[in-house]
């Protein structure tokens, strides 16, 4: 609108077009008009013509020019001609689509046009296309909106540095939050932000930064620490690049500033964490080989052959102990992923806390008495009385006694009490061993963190105990503690639990049913298993125990077999080739032969999903390696 003429300067001729002057008028990119008094149109330029797209202006003279405008702008249009009217220019700016409907923006001028009396004589209309400056308007508008959202989602502060005048700017109000400034704050220049805002020991480093992006026309980037109003140390992470100037190229620098404290913290645990998994698995192979080579060991050892039944004994007892010790690891390590990964499922009821002591007690008796440690016991004559699942609660009493008795030296002491309150009852196991050091106790109930405090690994596991503990104490509602004054000071472990007191007290356990008596007859008994020893070993143990043993190492042989033979019981491992243990159960239980018969998974898989899998198959019993020989001697025993 600034281009267009004043109303001093427009030309006042006595008729029509001749007298503006003819090369003027046509030569205007303009749409330029001229109306009677009243607001007829008279004339329309060819440039106009062009742009409201009319192609034949005939129709139009004569017509008021408020009708060509949509409805809303007319008292608009009526306004300006109005004040033409009495001598006075006006300006707006307004819609309307041309001729033939294409959407257009108009800047226009409304200007009297007197006559050589100083009388109004006609009146001029200019109208400006200036659709594609408001396109550009609305695109800035509308880039500025999105650049505002993106850096509030991100919350991502704007700064621009001006090297003439070395200035720093905030250019939002995320920039003065995060830097402790109020948005009125004065600009400061590059070594004073650094002085007054960066830590000590980065101001080299971000003034390098600076300088190599500059001198270079680089991109900038720097990442370093500030101290907040509180003294507190934050992270933060500048980015920018140069722009363009006013006129002059490559003249500021502008970009982002945002609060990485959040990541920093998160980065430094993942560091902590990987560190901790990778000390795990050294921990776990150390675990894993110190049993193989007992069992090693002994399997060469039996190969030599002509011992006495004392020798063979011995040997196999060894080779039983290593094997349910590694058993035990690899139980451990399910256990904590089913419990953490949320797939267990609490089987409650009422209970007496007392009697989940008594058994956990009994449980950890072994390696309490083989420490040489007194075990002190206080509780109450009254039941407490929890809702909760006796084995998962025996299985935490029982990971704080072995955990005491494991870190406290030979011939140590362990008290374990039972609290109760009004709303809670409290088990707390107290040692007087190795103690934890302050900045451990914290962190002692992590996953793998054993090897931080045992790095002699003389008392052995894997560090999941603890972890499994806390996870199943707050399965049931609760909450765990440690509390220990230091090295050498002993521990104490607490799980609070809610006290059940609505009336029911815990029930008497069941008896187990006394088995039938008489003789077990013989089984016939198929296993399949593609691992040739692992069949033959289990076969020759059930053989000695009486039965009746078939081993095929294949469902296709085994489905062969069935045909000619029947079956009481039939061992399938799952991970057989070609087709595996649960296809084939699905397919024996389908056959006459077979359709009756026990199905028992013998399976390296353990989670509780194959168990669900086996179970959808048709078989009766899940069972993992290294098989429970005792269990499935059971099994075994209810069939016969």
């Amino acid at each position: 609108m600034s281009d267009f003429p004043s109303a001093s300067s427009v030309v006042r001729p006595a008729s029509i077009v001749p007298d503006i002057g003819p090369a003027m008028y046509e030569s205007s990119p303009d749409c330029v008009k001229v109306l009677d008094n009243g607001g007829h149109i008279l004339s329309m330029n060819r440039n106009g013509q062009c742009a409201m797209e009319i192609d034949d202006f005939a129709p139009l003279v004569g017509l008021p020019w408020a009708s060509l405008w949509p409805h809303e702008m007319a008292a608009t249009v009526l306004t300006a001609l109005a004040a033409a009217r009495s001598g006075a220019t006006s300006r707006f700016d307004a819609f309307c689509p041309t001729a033939k409907g294409t959407p257009k923006w108009w800047a226009v001028i409304v200007a009297p046009i007197f006559g050589a009396d100083h009388q109004l004589e006609r009146i001029l209309a200019i109208s400006r296309d200036v659709s594609g400056e408001r396109q550009a308007g609305e695109a800035l508008q509308h880039s500025a909106e999105r650049l505002e959202l993106a850096t509030e989602a991100a919350e991502l502060g704007l700064w621009t540095w001006d090297p003439l005048s070395d200035q720093v700017t905030w250019d939002n109000e995320r920039t003065c939050a995060i830097l402790g400034v109020a948005p009125s704050a004065l600009p400061v220049n590059a070594t004073r932000f650094a002085a007054e805002f960066l830590h000590p020991d980065d101001v080299a480093r971000f003034a390098q930064a600076v300088a190599a992006s500059v001198a270079g026309d680089l991109r900038f980037q720097f990442e370093g620490r500030m101290r907040d109003k509180n003294g507190a140390v934050r992270w933060i992470e500048l980015y920018g690049r140069p722009q363009d100037g006013d006129g002059q190229p490559r003249t500021q620098l502008v970009g982002t500033i945002a609060d990485i404290t959040a990541r920093k913290l998160a980065e430094d645990k993942l560091r902590d964490a990987d560190r901790r998994k990778d000390e795990f698995l050294a921990m776990l192979a150390h675990e894993l080989r110190n049993p193989l080579a007992p069992i090693g060991a002994a399997a060469e050892l039996l190969k030599l052959g002509k011992f006495d039944e004392a020798r063979v004994r011995k040997t196999s007892e060894i080779i039983s102990r290593q094997v349910s010790h590694m058993t035990h690891l690899v139980n451990d390590l399910l256990d904590v992923s089913r419990v953490t990964g949320g797939v267990v499922k609490l089987d409650t009821a009422p209970l007496d806390l007392r009697d989940i002591v008594a058994d956990a007690v009994e449980q950890s008796a072994p390696l309490i008495r083989g420490r040489g440690h007194k075990l002190c016991i206080h509780v109450p004559p009254e039941a407490s009385t929890v809702l909760g699942d006796a084995k998962r609660l025996v299985q935490i009493v029982g990971n704080l006694l072995n955990n005491a008795a494991k870190y406290t030296p030979d011939g140590g002491k362990i008290d374990l009490r039972i609290a109760m309150e009004d709303e809670r009852v409290t088990l707390s196991v107290a040692d007087n061993g190795i103690g934890i050091e302050h900045q451990l106790a914290c962190r002692v109930f992590d996953l793998f963190s054993q090897a931080e405090h045992t790095s002699d690994r003389t008392a052995g596991g894997l560090g999941l105990g603890l972890a499994l503990v806390k996870s199943l104490v707050e399965m049931h509602g609760g909450t765990v503690a440690c509390f220990s004054a230091g090295t050498g000071a002993g521990s104490t472990f607490s799980v609070s639990l809610p006290r059940l007191r609505d009336g029911r007290e815990a029930p008497l356990a069941a008896r187990a049913p006394e088995r039938l008596a008489g003789q077990p007859r013989t089984l016939d008994i198929l296993v399949v298993d593609d691992n040739v020893d692992a069949a033959a070993m289990l076969a020759m143990l059930l053989e000695a125990a009486g039965h009746r043993m078939t081993v095929e190492h294949s469902a296709r042989d085994a489905l062969a077999r069935i045909e000619t033979a029947r079956f009481d019981v039939c061992l399938l491992d799952i991970g057989l080739p070609e087709m595996d243990g649960n296809a084939l159960a699905a397919r024996l239980r389908g056959h006459p032969h077979t359709r009756g018969a026990l199905l028992v998974a013998i399976t390296g898989y353990g989670q509780e999903s194959d168990r669900q899998r086996s179970e959808a198959a048709g078989f009766d019993q899940h069972m993992v390696k290294p098989v429970d020989t005792g269990r499935l001697m059971d099994v075994l025993a209810d069939v016969a």
